[in-house]
């Protein structure tokens, strides 16, 4: 899973400037002001039609602007990079600030908010980008307050229906799509529908995902004196089957083909068939980096403490190569911490060592590497041509900084 924005996607080879010939800076400025533009306007727009509730309008808004103010726009800049795929030249930086890019953008980022909400009350997590999660923020304003009842029950079911409102926030922005223009052109009642399909699709999927997550925390680990080979192949397949439904399409996939979609690429064609596994590879490098800064991120980058997916008991691929690759007193040192919410920071950085010193985590980031290099050969064994070269280019120089990053 912000207006106006205050992080970037990290360069697309982490260094202080981008490689020669990029457009990446000039596109992600762009896409970033029309999306928070867009993000400002909805939320006034519903400010002034709630009025009349009173403070309850200001407390589910304010904390909705509060967690839209962080974030990367990352699946914003992707449905962007979708919808001029076909394009070039003064074309496509017309597209690029076009009322579809900032509507499709804002969508996006309203349901990104909506599943942190959500995800954060499943997680019982403390913070987000760096602030109190939205349930913790009001629970603070029920017991500041005074008001009657239990303030965590107050907080996570406010949280809950703001992860709604979210929802529907997002839905609103993808109708009425074909009343805008891309590029200078209306578009087309069926690519809208599709687009809009794909849409429904994704926050289908990532529910599903969620209840997949959920189940596998609950499921047990290898008895002690088990041979935990079974165990630990059993865990990575769980463990890629979340991140697929999870967050790897929701993350890279989906806003991509959704922009695609947009700009006319036909489904079951070669482009389309292209994207998809360019998408889900892409997809799935990133979330299994988001699981290696789970583990071994600096909090003050990724504005969440570290360790907190033992804590939870994330069956992750990283966890998975650990259990198999650690000798028993090591996967003795795991078990003290997995599903412990009050594991301390002692236990916690024992763990750390154990993943690390048996060479899960160096296993693990070739495993990243691999489904970065799956994404970008299926992007590359396009007919030349299929694609401008600037788009190409773009999705490469896309890829390696959402696979590449530290927050």
């Amino acid at each position: 899973m912000s207006s106006p924005a205050t992080g970037s996607l990290p360069r697309p080879d982490q260094g202080p400037t981008d490689p020669a010939g990029s457009d990446w800076t000039g596109v992600s400025e762009r896409v970033r002001a029309g999306v928070d533009a867009r993000l400002a306007q909805v939320l006034e727009e519903h400010r002034r039609r709630w009025h009349g509730l009173g403070p309850a309008c200001d407390e589910l808004l304010d904390a909705a602007a509060d967690l839209l103010s962080g974030g990367k726009r990352t699946r914003a800049l992707l449905s962007a990079l979708g919808a001029v795929l076909l394009l070039d030249g003064v074309q496509r930086q017309q597209a690029l600030s076009s009322p579809v890019v900032a509507r499709v953008g804002a969508a996006l980022e309203l349901y990104q908010a909506s599943a942190l909400v959500h995800d954060d009350v499943i997680d019982s997590a403390q913070t987000r980008r760096g602030m109190p999660a939205a349930h913790r923020r009001l629970a603070s304003l029920h017991r500041d307050s005074g008001w009657l009842g239990d303030p965590e029950a107050f907080g996570r079911h406010g949280a809950l229906l703001l992860g709604d409102v979210l929802l529907s926030l997002a839905a609103g922005q993808m109708s009425g799509l074909a009343a805008v223009e891309l590029g200078g052109h209306s578009l087309q009642a069926a690519r809208c529908d599709r687009a809009r399909s794909a849409f429904d699709a994704m926050t289908a999927e990532v529910a599903v995902g969620q209840y997949l997550d959920i189940r596998s925390e609950v499921t047990a680990l290898s008895a002690p004196g088990a041979d935990p080979t079974a165990a630990a192949h059993a865990m990575h397949e769980q463990a890629l089957a979340v991140v697929r439904h999870k967050s790897a399409r929701y993350s890279v996939m989906h806003p991509l083909l959704i922009g695609a979609l947009l700009a006319g690429v036909e489904p079951g064609s070669a482009l389309y068939e292209a994207l998809s596994v360019f998408g889900e590879e892409v997809g799935t490098a990133f979330q299994l980096r988001d699981d290696d800064l789970g583990v071994f991120g600096d909090p003050r980058v990724t504005g969440k403490p570290a360790g907190d997916d033992l804590r939870e008991g994330k069956r992750t691929v990283l966890l998975s190569l650990a259990w198999r690759m650690a000798d028993e007193d090591g996967r003795h040192a795991l078990r003290a911490v997995l599903a412990q919410p009050g594991a301390g920071q002692a236990a916690l950085a024992h763990a750390t060592r154990v993943i690390e010193g048996c060479g899960a985590r160096r296993a693990h980031e070739a495993q990243v590497e691999a489904h970065l290099a799956a994404g970008l050969a299926a992007l590359r064994a396009l007919e030349p041509g299929t694609l401008p070269e600037t788009s190409s280019r773009s999705l490469e120089e896309a890829a390696r900084a959402l696979t590449r990053r530290r927050a």
